[in-house]
């Protein structure tokens, strides 16, 4: 026979009431808290799935912030293309009209200083930052300004063919032709600009002196311009002017390569910000039906929960204070 004394009572019903007020304590801070599940105790499978949802996260997340650090960088570059390409058939049709010959010398002048004013624009263009950083000069980002110049020589003729030379500028790219990278999925990385010089062009060959003039006509579309700005001004253009012309819409092909390049990586961009989107809702709603608490339950089983707890302790009460005369009944 099991003799059950005053300490094994006692025993039994502080453990009843210390599970119950557990019970009660952890459905609060599940109601505080919306959470159900914070800690591997409470349900180690869930917080497994929980620990996985939240790693997930922070990857997508950080993935998706470089697709949108990209995806302005490219919108910029690609806008500044645009805005630059303006200038360039601008400089097209300035030449093509130069070009007739019946042009006086003060026409001449202003359509030079039309040019010039181009020239500046486009440089302004190369030198687009983004965040401080220079766009258009690869990993080089600090540089104050893509390009540098020098003075070059070009043999002109005039309206008689008489052999005249002309100075200009020759521009010559000063970044690196590593682009900038971002890293957008686990095995994918976009290059969402490119370098200056894969826009405007570059010169760094070209070199001539005045006793050894060039004979040729530059391929960078910044120094073909400087070329067409300083012949105009010398009034010996138009003998030269359909290899001028053909140098700015050699640039101007150039620049709607570019365009076109940045544009497909941009379509990409947008593709995988969509994506992520889709993906981080998905993992967001995963992780709350696995760790979310259902208030409206919760809270039912709270007031069950407090209203077992205080029967337990109105009855305990009862029966410690009818234990001495139990006793006493039973000697």
């Amino acid at each position: 026979m099991i003799q059950i004394t005053n300490a094994m009572m006692y025993n039994n019903i502080n453990n009843e009431l210390l599970n119950e007020s557990n019970s009660v304590y952890n459905l609060q801070d599940e109601i505080s808290s919306g959470l159900q599940i914070m800690s591997p105790q409470d349900n180690p499978g869930g917080m497994v799935n929980v620990l996985s949802y939240n790693n997930s996260t922070a990857l997508v997340t950080q993935y998706n912030s470089n697709v949108g650090i990209a995806s302005n960088i490219g919108s910029l570059a690609s806008s500044t293309i645009t805005n630059a390409m303006q200038v360039v058939n601008q400089a097209n049709s300035l030449a093509v009209e130069m070009a007739n010959g019946t042009n006086t010398t003060q026409n001449n002048q202003a359509a030079a200083q039309q040019v010039g004013q181009m020239i500046n624009e486009l440089i302004q263009y190369a030198n687009t930052s983004y965040n401080g950083q220079n766009l258009f000069t690869g990993t080089n980002l600090n540089l104050s300004s893509a390009y540098s110049s020098s003075s070059a020589y070009f043999s002109a003729a005039t309206a008689s063919g008489t052999p005249q030379t002309v100075s200009f500028k020759v521009y010559k790219y000063q970044g690196t032709d590593t682009n900038q990278n971002y890293q957008i999925t686990q095995n994918e990385t976009v290059t969402p600009t490119l370098t200056a010089d894969a826009i405007f062009g570059n010169d760094p060959q070209y070199t001539s002196t005045p006793a050894s003039p060039a004979t040729s006509v530059p391929t960078g579309l910044l120094s073909v311009l400087s070329l067409f700005q300083n012949e105009l001004q010398n009034n010996v253009f138009q003998q030269n002017s359909s290899a001028v012309i053909q140098g700015i819409q050699n640039g101007l092909s150039t620049m709607t390569a570019a365009q076109a390049t940045i544009g497909t990586v941009t379509q990409r961009l947008n593709e995988q910000q969509t994506s992520y989107q889709t993906v981080l809702t998905n993992i967001s709603q995963l992780l709350s039906q696995t760790q979310d608490v259902n208030v409206a339950q919760a809270m039912t089983n709270l007031t069950q929960a407090q209203n077992s707890y205080q029967a337990t302790l109105e009855a305990s009460s009862d029966i410690t204070s009818l234990t001495p005369m139990l006793l006493q009944y039973l000697k």
